[in-house]
């Protein structure tokens, strides 16, 4: 492994690990991380730290096997974890927004919607690394489907807008962290 390369899969892999206190602490009432100004730092800290990776993967060397299979598990870890802290705290961000301008509405959390995004994120993340960009509209129409009857019983709960808003966040994330995982592991 060479040295940007090396320093983007350390940056990487920090990166994910710190995710996992921010993910949990976002799930958490009454934490810090429901102010506005921190909810936006924890998006701005992600992005720029995975811009970081991005830069030091495209200014080395491709990594080769067995590198390559670590850039392409890292790619999958910080979509997972990295995905989770984003998504979460865009989440937030959205829920503070719709408060102040009409009347609240009770916030509708769907069952099961941690380890939905987190599985479609790792998905994504696969089919765009194995070479089958395709597989995005399957996971789309799967999550669509299974959540169909839920969202249209709670028109006017806002779970719509969340689901929306929650899998573009998610799907984009993964597709970040695949697209550098191509960028580490380029032809």
């Amino acid at each position: 492994m060479t040295l940007l390369p090396g320093l983007a899969c350390a940056v990487w892999l920090l990166l994910s690990l710190a995710s996992v206190w921010v993910w949990t602490a976002a799930d958490r009432p009454r934490t810090p991380l429901t102010r506005t100004r921190v909810l936006i730092g924890v998006v701005a800290v992600e992005v720029a730290a995975t811009a970081a990776v991005g830069w030091l993967a495209a200014s080395g060397p491709a990594l080769t096997a067995p590198w390559s299979w670590t850039a392409v598990g890292l790619a999958g870890l910080a979509a997972v974890l990295c995905g989770g802290a984003v998504t979460s705290s865009v989440l937030a961000l959205a829920d503070a927004s719709s408060r102040a301008q009409g009347p609240r509405v009770q916030r509708t959390v769907l069952r099961g919607g941690t380890w939905i995004g987190a599985l479609e994120r790792l998905v994504m993340t696969a089919t765009v690394t194995a070479g089958w960009p395709e597989g995005m509209a399957a996971i789309v129409a799967v999550k669509a489907f299974a959540r169909y009857p839920e969202l249209k019983a709670g028109q006017n709960s806002g779970a719509i807008e969340r689901f929306i808003i929650g899998t573009f966040t998610s799907l984009g994330w993964a597709a970040a962290c695949a697209g550098l995982a191509l960028v580490l592991t380029r032809p």
